[in-house]
């Protein structure tokens, strides 16, 4: 003889109260029918075990157990909530993700189309920023009305647009991915009728030439880098280049060559990843360059290092070390703060004297790996042999450190 069944059985739900902005949980209960059938949910509007049991044995003595506020959702639902959806397909989990794992099969080996890190960043928003609003609500029953409100909500935690929209992204492809597979139906995914924020603009620093003369002046190099050749070399490569600071901490010894450098990754808390744009490149240099920094570096392995290969050196170091310098020729920290100066300046700065020196736009976008998907393919024609201009400017603005010097 099977077990009797209780007359209830109470379960959790988290949701949000009228007037609050976090959620709580709020216990809700379920009969049977005469077939013995679990009947839909129906809220206790408690937030305590022992007070849920009173409360549904209150009503089951009075002959009401099944009264009460129906909770709309059916438990025997195929439709799974957003946290069961994200706990069955391991979202954003680095190798057990499911998405990731159908979009890394379908891209380039050389070019993921995912990195660890965005994986990483879309969980990390996916436990703090999603799941505690939505966590609860059923695929199915998101509406636009719930995703705006969202918005609403993470503008009022200060949240930046560019921010919000970056998290709104990680929603947006977790239901388009539900829909595509078939999980819920067809344009039902709320986020195809909310729009997301007009970023504002965001401000990047760029050096002039008389300060990128007295920064890389080769002579005065002891005093205003404290003689530190590594810290010197990473800007002066920088600054011919426009290479990103992690692409610069991420050489080899056998990417480097005596006409030019090999590009093809990027350094960051992660390790060795794909760049930016998962582009591989080979960019002209200039011979002082190489032989500026093969003065210092003798070994092999990581280029811009102080473990003699091993590790690259840290890329808060640098920084400071550019800030430093900034400093050692008169620019204080209000005006770096000011004018948002950093080591990601020597890009801007590269890109300005690229075009200045008359170089086209096309070699331009390709020296600084453009970050279109079409300028890519539209640039990958050019060959190393294509950017003699380029080197003949890059040659011109090295010289023009020198002559500083010699003027002095």
């Amino acid at each position: 003889m099977g077990r009797r069944k209780k007359a209830f059985s109470l379960y959790v739900r988290r949701v949000i109260r009228p007037g609050k902005k976090t959620p709580v949980k709020v216990y809700y209960y379920r009969t049977y029918d005469e077939h013995g059938h679990r009947t839909p949910g129906r809220s206790t509007g408690k937030e305590t075990v022992p007070a849920a049991e009173q409360y549904c044995r209150q009503l089951q003595a009075a002959g009401q157990l099944l009264t009460g506020p129906l909770d709309m959702e059916e438990p025997e639902s195929k439709i799974p909530t957003l946290s069961a959806w994200a706990a069955s397909e391991h979202w954003w989990r680095w190798g057990e993700c499911k998405y990731l794992r159908r979009q890394l099969n379908r891209s380039d080996e050389s070019r993921p189309a995912v990195s660890r890190r965005y994986a990483d960043d879309a969980r990390r928003d996916l436990r703090l920023w999603l799941l505690p609003y939505h966590g609860e609500k059923r695929l199915d029953e998101i509406t636009a009305k719930d995703c705006e409100e969202l918005l609403a909500a993470w503008q009022d935690k200060g949240l930046s647009r560019k921010t919000i929209n970056n998290k709104a992204s990680i929603y947006r492809i977790m239901l388009g991915e539900a829909e595509r597979l078939g999980i819920i139906p067809r344009a039902s995914s709320p986020w195809a009728r909310v729009e997301g924020f007009k970023p504002t603009p965001h401000a990047k620093g760029i050096l002039t030439m008389d300060e990128a003369r007295a920064l890389l002046n080769p002579a005065k190099a002891a005093t205003i880098w404290k003689d530190n050749h590594l810290y010197y070399s990473a800007s002066l490569l920088a600054s011919v280049t426009g290479m990103r600071l992690g692409e610069i901490l991420a050489l080899q010894r056998s990417d480097l060559f005596p006409d030019h450098v090999h590009v093809g990754a990027s350094w960051g808390k992660l390790g060795l990843q794909p760049t930016k744009t998962k582009r591989v490149d080979d960019i002209p240099l200039p011979s002082f360059v190489f032989q500026t920094i093969m003065t210092w570096c003798a070994w092999k392995g990581f280029i811009f290092s102080f473990q003699l290969g091993e590790r690259p050196a840290n890329g808060n170091r640098v920084n400071d070390a550019l800030s430093a310098a900034l400093e050692k020729i008169g620019i204080t920290a209000e005006e770096r703060t000011r004018r948002v100066l950093s080591f990601h300046s020597w890009r801007a700065f590269a890109n300005t004297y690229m075009r200045a020196a008359g170089i086209s736009g096309d070699k331009v976008r390709q020296l600084t790996r453009h970050a279109s998907e079409e300028m890519t393919e539209h640039y990958s024609a050019f060959r190393l042999e294509d950017f003699k201009d380029v080197a003949e400017a890059q040659d011109a603005l090295v010289a023009s450190f020198s002559e500083e010097s010699a003027k002095k």
